[in-house]
């Protein structure tokens, strides 16, 4: 199986994947409902949630065994139409050594006419010797609206070394219902390969961890842009930029940024997320550790 670009993924056909989980969610009325619940082998899906009276439908994703090692698990998800979706998960996902080839994650979403996916998933966390590849695709109408972020954090190692896992790499593509290419992402980070110079100039600018946002929909105007980049201001991350554009009619704002913790780049999420709601549903501010 390949992109479009080029990029080859790892598992091909069913018996590949560890783990499957299939979600479709419509909405019924003044709420979003499940349509479709489906999940196989490591992965699980808890039971719908509706956080707040905006009629938006919760789902976190459990990894019953904590962990992944040299596997591959597949996501697909559906947004109809009009309904609002906010999937998350469970715990951080966690990469640990993977000695018969790289961990997979493979994820779909398909974002209909006036849709909302908001897809916040908890750190991803790679250890000692771990080599783990993530390709997310995303095909969304021309009104519909996308929030989706992403952590990234080096495991604990026993010695203290700093960057023990071999490598990962992160792809995510968006696509216009039509198929026409939105933007693209793709990111390598390769310890294995670079060694002790992956904290360095070029690379990860002395920080250990990294941060994306990715924000799609009709609201991305310039003024949304602007408050984008106060917050990023705001946020006091001395390496972090904002990029923009827009492609088949639809708009799209970035966030990418270096810190030295998880929660310096959780609290620049959860603004940018605040904000986006406050544009767009009117939502509060997210608060998923209670739940």
């Amino acid at each position: 199986m390949s992109s479009s670009l080029g990029f080859r993924a790892y598992a091909s056909g069913p018996d590949a994947y560890a783990g499957t989980m299939n979600l479709s969610v419509g909405r019924s009325g003044d709420r979003s409902r499940p349509v479709r619940t489906e999940s196989a082998g490591v992965l699980r899906l808890m039971k719908p949630l509706h956080l707040d009276d905006s009629g938006q439908v919760a789902y976190f994703v459990v990894n019953p065994g904590g962990a992944y090692f040299s596997e591959a698990c597949r996501m697909d998800v559906e947004v109809l139409p009009g309904a609002s979706l906010l999937l998350s998960s469970q715990g951080a996902t966690r990469i640990y050594r993977t000695p018969r080839g790289p961990a997979v994650q493979e994820a779909a979403f398909t974002v209909g006419e006036g849709a909302r996916l908001e897809y916040v998933p908890d750190q991803l966390i790679a250890y000692r010797d771990a080599d783990y590849r993530q390709v997310t695709t995303i095909t969304m109408a021309a009104d519909a609206q996308v929030f989706v972020e992403e952590i990234v954090t080096p495991g604990w190692d026993p010695d203290g070394t700093p960057f023990t896992y071999t490598g990962m790499l992160l792809r995510l593509e968006v696509r216009h219902a039509d198929g026409g290419l939105v933007c693209a992402d793709n990111v390598r980070i390769v310890p294995g390969d670079i060694g002790a110079a992956i904290d360095g100039i070029g690379y990860l600018e002395g920080s250990s961890h990294m941060g994306n946002v990715l924000i799609l929909g009709q609201h991305v105007d310039e003024a949304y842009v602007d408050a984008v980049r106060e917050l990023v201001d705001a946020s006091g991350l001395a390496r972090a930029g904002v990029t923009s554009g827009a492609r088949h009619g639809i708009p799209w704002v970035m966030v990418r940024a270096l810190a030295s913790s998880t929660d310096a780049l959780s609290a620049l999420v959860l603004s940018v997320n605040e904000h986006d709601r406050s544009v767009t549903t009117g939502q509060r501010r997210l608060n998923l550790r209670r739940y």
